[in-house]
């Protein structure tokens, strides 16, 4: 076996990939077997001809071409972990070569992953200002909670058929969950609203620091990862319809769009996830950040826990689910490394 890999653009390579008669050989009666399915010879049932025979009665070029894929098709997942490579999508594969009894030669053109070019993250991670250090929750905030929360439990008055809010007191508020005094509930939604304000302010830095370095990245990106965002949002659209019970087809009515200029709505927002979901991935592999098995389990099982549906337990494929699990554990832990440059 001879491999050549040429880089293209764009994150695109070309392998030719040449099988001697040594790698071929193995696959040939795998191949007559396939010929012999559909063959038709005098006093021979189908596929019950012998193989010897079938091989005379075809043509030599489609022979070795059928060789040649069988070949391709077990060898290709090793060659790709050999060089340590790794594709997206599907490969586009021509036959350039055939020499019956001796060679077949393929062009095969693969995306892989790009190699991004990352500028100093860590300072950039460092020069961004964490606001969730100044956050503070006003007293008008918790009066304003409390208000609402105090609507949720109006009722219809039957002898005036008005609404009539329940009086804020220490009763309303062991109606409202544990608490034993007023206070106590005002200090729990407090600390509630203060995390609320902690986790919007971490997420804004967050994508803040992401964009400055996306700024400040060099590398191609294919294509073909924008397009495949674009078609996940809108599988997500989908899905999120199919909740509201809106047809997928009312809702494009609705919006006066077709899905092709959906899908061009989606451009900005598909590139921009692309390149963080590709810069988070390049930060992990550059700080060899790993993620265990037992922390994919857990993750798993707390994933789980927060869908009381049994029925859509049933249908979630579990290694899609740690492979989701296990990405959303090496973000985390990306972000914490970026987090600690404040200290």
């Amino acid at each position: 076996m001879n491999i050549k890999i040429q880089p293209q653009e764009k994150s695109q390579l070309e392998l030719l990939i040449e099988f001697d008669l040594n790698d071929l050989l193995p696959f040939k009666n795998q191949a007559l077997e396939e010929f012999n399915k559909d063959l038709t010879l005098k006093g021979y049932r189908p596929g019950k001809a012998p193989l010897e025979l079938v091989e005379k009665n075809i043509n030599p070029m489609e022979l070795w071409e059928k060789i040649g894929i069988f070949a391709l098709e077990k060898f290709y997942p090793q060659i790709i972990s050999e060089h340590n490579l790794e594709p997206l999508g599907q490969p586009a594969v021509t036959i350039t070569k055939i020499v019956p009894d001796s060679l077949v030669e393929f062009k095969v053109n693969i995306f892989v992953m790009p190699h991004l070019e990352l500028p100093d993250y860590k300072a950039i991670a460092k020069e961004i200002p964490f606001k969730e250090k100044n956050i503070e929750v006003s007293e008008a905030e918790v009066n304003d909670a409390l208000n609402w929360l105090q609507k949720t439990r109006a009722q219809i008055n039957p002898e005036t058929q008005k609404e009539e809010l329940p009086e804020l007191n220490d009763e309303f508020a062991q109606k409202v969950g544990n608490f034993k005094t007023l206070e106590e509930l005002k200090q729990s939604i407090k600390e509630g609203l203060l995390i609320e304000k902690q986790d919007k302010a971490k997420e804004q830095w967050r994508l803040e620091v992401l964009d400055k370095i996306g700024e400040q990245m060099k590398g191609d990106i294919p294509d073909i990862l924008f397009e495949a965002e674009k078609q996940k949002m809108l599988e997500e659209l989908k899905m999120r319809l199919d909740e509201m019970q809106l047809p997928y087809d009312e809702y494009l009515k609705q919006i006066k769009h077709s899905e092709e200029e959906l899908l061009k709505d989606f451009e900005p927002l598909a590139i921009k996830r692309v390149k963080m979901a590709l810069i988070l991935k390049e930060i992990a592999d550059q700080e060899k950040i790993e993620v265990l098995p037992e922390e994919i389990d857990k993750k798993v099982d707390e994933i789980l826990k927060q869908l009381p549906d049994p029925e859509i337990k049933n249908k979630i494929n579990l290694e899609e689910l740690k492979t989701f699990a296990s990405g959303i554990i090496r973000n985390d832990k990306v972000f914490e490394l970026l987090e600690k440059q404040q200290s």
